[in-house]
């Protein structure tokens, strides 16, 4: 969600002070009536799903305190500390059962999560909803998030399935490093395999590993990108394998045992996650095409 115009403060502005684009970790003082007021929208008095059933999944999946004497819906809503709010929306967000829901309730339900992503932007949250993913996600800069939206959108649904998987892996309210490097290499196959080597890619013995040997072999001259190089001919492929030699050679917790097996950090899989969602596009938008 965008604001048309950044707001600041009257009295701010008129100082000349600089924009505050502060975004809060955790629960700020001032998110947590309005969380605990969303969180009690979604599992009281609904006439659309039952939110006592969603309310005891909670309980259950965040394995909250059974011994007060009280509802499933009053123990989520009022035994929860006010820094595991966020914990709860995500949970809410990962167990909802509109997700599945069509005409009306699918409606009514993508305005709820629409206000709770006002409020989360208006409460300058370091994070959103995330539509895809079903979950929280840190907010990041609005060009990163678009490029990834437009790899997604323009990759075919099991590659977009793996690169949104990443995403939510990397930058998701509980990061996992070696999952997000694994499902953004994933997603490179997905679009790579079946448009460089399809005969393996249909015996499922194709990986990013062959698809990189096809390119830099007898391959090589086969193929070309559509941007030009400086003498304004088609550029071959160096670059390109190049990134992608980056991508897969990264990634050292693909095996154990090794000498340099190890976890991935959460920086790498940042890096990893942004260079999939560029090459993923590369690849889904014809930008490695085969010679004439």
């Amino acid at each position: 969600m965008n604001e048309s115009s950044p707001f600041q403060r009257l009295d701010k502005r008129l100082a000349g002070s600089p924009l505050d684009e502060t975004n809060y970790e955790g629960v700020p003082t001032w998110l947590t009536k309005s969380l605990r007021s969303w969180i009690a929208s979604e599992l009281q008095h609904r006439r659309d799903f039952d939110g006592y059933r969603l309310a005891e999944r909670l309980c259950l999946r965040l394995r909250l305190d059974p011994y007060t004497n009280t509802s499933f819906p009053e123990r989520v809503i009022h035994h929860t500390l006010d820094e595991d709010l966020l914990v709860v929306v995500d949970a809410i967000l990962q167990l909802h059962p509109c997700w599945k829901a069509t005409g009306i309730v699918a409606r009514e339900f993508v305005e709820r999560l629409f206000l709770l992503d006002s409020m989360l932007l208006d409460g300058a949250s370091a994070l959103r909803v995330d539509f895809d993913g079903r979950c929280l996600v840190r907010r990041l800069d609005s060009t990163a998030e678009a490029a990834a939206r437009s790899a997604i959108s323009a990759a075919s649904p099991s590659a977009a399935d793996h690169l949104a998987v990443a995403w939510v892996a990397t930058y998701g309210l509980a990061p996992d490093p070696d999952k997000a490097f694994s499902e953004a290499i994933r997603a490179v196959e997905e679009v790579a395999c079946p448009l460089v080597e399809q005969r393996k890619a249909e015996k499922s013995l194709a990986t990013l590993g062959t698809v990189l040997g096809e390119l830099k072999g007898n391959a090589h001259d086969k193929w070309e990108l559509s941007l030009p190089d400086k003498s304004g001919q088609s550029r071959g492929v160096t670059e390109l394998v190049g990134m992608m030699e980056v991508l897969w050679q990264g990634q050292v917790s693909r095996h154990g045992g090794g000498q340099k097996s190890r976890r991935q950090q959460q920086d790498e899989a940042e890096a990893a996650v942004n260079l999939a969602v560029l090459l993923v596009h590369w690849l889904s938008t014809g930008v490695l095409r085969r010679k004439a």
